[in-house]
């Protein structure tokens, strides 16, 4: 049984021969497991390796209370191994079972079995896949990630700068944005951000007038610009937010942006955002426009996935708060916006434990 003991340890040791230390600043150390979605920060590069591989036993501690044995710590070729890793794994089967059976005497519903993936939870609910989340060029992924968090972060200064360009991506014209009457932040961030997708090209022309304060652009027609800018920036903050959250809480996470699964009637339909946390699937959907002839499908769409209302978002950029709460108790889905889903996130994490 100490064969079983000593292959943690080797384990271990594998995985953290594998990490990877940055120097960001004087005093700040960054050290990072990406396979296992860890992340930590110390101020030297030995406080780094031992918080990372405190984080590193917690997560692997969590995976195999939850009965997941990570690639790597199986038991093949070695008799003694596997059958440690087998009777843990069957100890904690039918310390579940007990659980679960406590739960519906109670008139609960039972504990949900970890998926070892986003993959296969979709295909364990019976829904084929149509299409899979493609990996883009890194360089293109890391540019529209930056200008993704710009804009997410920084939206109610450039309220007024997006809906314009959005406008404008319709008629395929330039536009103008008088910034007279504007503060000082709207100017500095509107002009910042117009300078950010000219430099990229999703601007093909740009100019402000310091003079009058009025700036004129036309974005490009190319349709990945044109998805990006009336949409795709959104899931993608939404996604790179969360990947940020979980990992600074080193808990273990899988996020994954643009699945698009055919529905029992066969309908397809794109999930936009899913977030593994543990043994639980969060389901984002974001939207920057109009959102009322989509609410009831997502609804339904929630009852399909088999998620409560604690597990499925729907982020609306700008939303107010007070209306978002009456749409959430109207729809069944919780409906935040760009500002507050990560606190509400973090709050439904924290309220969803078993």
């Amino acid at each position: 049984m100490l064969g079983g003991v000593g292959a943690i340890t080797r384990y271990l040791e594998r995985v953290m021969a594998q990490a990877r230390y940055d120097l960001l600043g004087p005093g700040r150390y960054v050290g990072e497991l990406p396979e296992q979605g860890l992340r930590v920060e110390a101020s030297h590069l030995e406080a780094a390796r031992e918080a990372l591989r405190e984080a590193l036993e917690a997560w692997l501690l969590e995976a195999l209370r939850s009965g997941v044995v990570p690639s790597g710590l199986e038991g093949e070729g070695d008799p003694v191994r596997a059958r440690f890793f087998a009777l843990a794994g069957e100890m904690w089967r039918l310390a579940q079972e007990a659980s679960g059976a406590a739960r519906l005497a109670r008139g609960q519903e039972g504990p949900k079995r970890k998926p070892a993936s986003l993959e296969e939870w979709l295909q364990g609910l019976g829904l084929q896949l149509v299409r899979r989340p493609q990996p883009e060029d890194e360089e293109k992924e890391k540019v529209l990630t930056r200008l993704a968090l710009f804009l997410g972060d920084r939206y109610p200064s450039l309220e007024k700068l997006y809906e314009r360009l959005k406008q404008s991506l319709s008629t395929k014209r330039q536009f103008e944005l008088s910034l007279a009457e504007a503060s000082q932040d709207e100017i500095a961030n509107s002009t910042q951000f117009c300078t950010m997708l000219k430099q990229y090209a999703l601007l093909t022309s740009y100019h402000y007038k310091s003079e009058d304060r009025r700036l004129r652009a036309k974005a490009s027609t190319e349709g990945w610009v044109q998805n990006f800018l009336t949409g795709g920036w959104l899931e993608r903050y939404v996604a790179e937010r969360l990947r940020k959250f979980l990992r600074s809480k080193n808990l273990p996470h899988e996020v994954a942006v643009g699945y698009q699964v055919a529905l029992p009637g066969g309908e397809a339909m794109e999930l936009d955002v899913l977030a593994r946390v543990g043994e639980r699937v969060y389901w984002f959907e974001a939207k920057t426009g109009e959102f009322q002839a989509h609410i009831a499908k997502y609804a339904g769409l929630k009852k399909v996935l088999g998620l409560s209302q604690k597990e499925s978002f729907l982020v609306l950029l700008g939303m107010d708060k007070a209306r978002a709460k009456e749409l959430s108790a109207l729809h069944g889905l919780t409906v935040v916006n760009q500002a507050n889903f990560l606190e509400v996130f973090q709050e439904a994490l924290e309220g969803n434990g078993p």
